[in-house]
């Protein structure tokens, strides 16, 4: 045990410059994006959206006209929505290569010759994942709330601090689905750029078909239910308080977590390591 945790504190000193910039930097822009939000004036946008015509199923796409007026409705779009792009992709590929990069520059063996064995050692990587994906994350959420707090329209609405933390949560566990995805290829094929390409290839499906199934036939829309996106939905948390979604949700996704943990265990224990 003390060699799991020894493997995850070097892993987080070799990123202990990149997670407080990377968190940073993700924080900037949600920032930016709150600061617009006191320009703009969300109810005048509701009307005007709504004399549009012919823009229903846009609207619905993104949560309808009530969820685009509304100021945690608009940061969510903005920032939560777009996660995976702006966290989720740097995710798989960090994850990618965690292990592989060792087997490529051959010095698995020499870690493994450690007294530790290959559960601890490869449970330390994915330990270090969810303390990297929780602290950026979490330095993205104290500068959205700090944001939150010094705008007038999120003052008017209301600063729901519960609301707030459920949806890190489903956060967390929704990167964490990703990464362990990549890694869970890893242990199958131990090369970093096979893991990484499958990592992104089964990224962009699932996000086609939890968000792109609305335009399919009716008779198929179920094949939504096989995307981690359809069990991440930061605006019914944030906008409608839907806490019976949030425990569904969070339920699903700790599940796929850890079934992909344990498969991902599995594989590399029974894995013959190149020479």
């Amino acid at each position: 045990m003390k060699r799991f945790f020894s493997s995850v504190k070097e892993l987080i000193l070799e990123k202990k410059f990149m997670i407080p910039i990377y968190g940073g930097v993700v924080g900037l822009l949600s920032f930016f994006i709150i600061a617009i939000l006191e320009d703009l004036d969300l109810q005048s946008l509701d009307a005007i959206l709504g004399a549009l015509g012919g823009f229903e199923e846009l609207f619905d796409f993104f949560g309808g006209l009530a969820v685009m007026s509304n100021p945690y409705g608009f940061w969510s779009l903005e920032i939560l929505s777009f996660i995976w792009l702006y966290a989720g992709i740097y995710t798989v590929f960090m994850a990618s290569s965690l292990l592989s990069h060792e087997v490529e520059n051959k010095t698995i063996d020499l870690s493994l010759s450690k007294p530790i064995s290959r559960y601890n050692f490869l449970g330390g990587k994915i330990a270090f994942l969810y303390v990297f994906i929780m602290t950026v994350i979490g330095i993205l959420f104290l500068i959205s709330l700090g944001s939150m707090a010094g705008s007038s329209q999120f003052r008017t609405e209301g600063i729901y601090i519960d609301r707030l933390v459920v949806t890190y949560l489903s956060v967390v566990l929704f990167l964490g689905a990703l990464a362990m995805v990549a890694i869970f290829f890893s242990t199958i094929f131990l090369s970093t750029k096979k893991s990484a390409a499958l990592g992104v290839l089964f990224l962009m499906i699932m996000f086609f078909l939890g968000e792109f199934y609305i335009y399919m036939d009716e008779a198929i829309q179920g094949i939504r239910y096989l995307s981690i996106f359809n069990y991440y939905n930061p605006v019914d948390y944030l906008v409608n308080a839907n806490f019976d979604l949030f425990t569904t949700d969070i339920i699903v996704l700790g599940v796929i977590n850890g079934v992909l943990i344990a498969g991902s265990l599995f594989v590399f224990s029974k894995k013959d390591i190149p020479n």
